[in-house]
């Protein structure tokens, strides 16, 4: 394995740049680990943020705040232990299955693959994530997947075949990771604000 030089300490107007490096070299280097840290990092702040946006009508309780952040610290664990190995053990299967493919049809085939393999398998595994995190058992848990899993993959079907084709056309390469991961949050705090909101109404039927 090749070192990593050590860097000279950069200016204040270099420092986010320099920070990117660090992170592409820490990539390189170990990806899984870095990859398990962005999904916990990333997964931590959609919690806390999709919590501020659909509060719960008691939001402002101690009790209720502790378990708003009791909440992020399992979704940042399921981010860092499931979601990011996952996705790398995902994409690195995309990449076997086309390796050394090139061309339209090998572009094609990785978003269909992307869309047709990848997306409902994460799709699932997050959505029963928050389920049981929300407290719910096994039936809670598949009820959850069985019900919003098919309007979850149609809204991923809309949105990220034209944010890839966007990335395509207008994105530099090296911007890709922080462009999907941007998109990805946005996406995963729609998500969770809707499935708090779906869960919170079944309640109320039930009462």
């Amino acid at each position: 394995m090749t070192p990593v030089t050590k860097m000279p300490h950069p200016p204040i107007a270099s420092f986010p740049r320099t920070l990117w490096i660090y992170y592409l070299v820490a990539l390189a280097e170990h990806p899984i680990l870095t990859k398990s840290g962005t999904a916990a990092t990333l997964n931590a702040l959609q919690e806390l943020a999709a919590s501020s946006i659909s509060p719960s009508p008691s939001a402002n309780t101690t009790h209720d705040r502790a378990l708003a952040y009791r909440k992020a610290a399992a979704m940042a664990a399921y981010g860092g232990l499931v979601a990011g190995p996952l996705g790398h053990v995902l994409y690195k299967w995309m990449e076997k299955v086309f390796h050394n493919r090139t061309g339209t049809g090998a572009a094609v085939g990785k978003l269909l693959f992307g869309n047709l393999v990848i997306a409902p398998i994460q799709s699932a595994v997050y959505l029963a994530a928050m389920a049981g995190i929300a407290g719910a058992g096994v039936r809670g848990v598949v009820g959850t997947v069985r019900g919003r899993l098919v309007s979850v993959l149609k809204l991923t079907w809309i949105v990220f075949p034209a944010v890839q084709i966007f990335a395509l056309k207008y994105v530099r390469q090296e911007l890709w990771m922080p462009f999907f991961n941007l998109v990805g949050f946005v996406f995963g705090t729609y998500i969770n604000v809707t499935t708090k909101l779906a869960a919170r109404r079944k309640a109320l039927k039930k009462e």
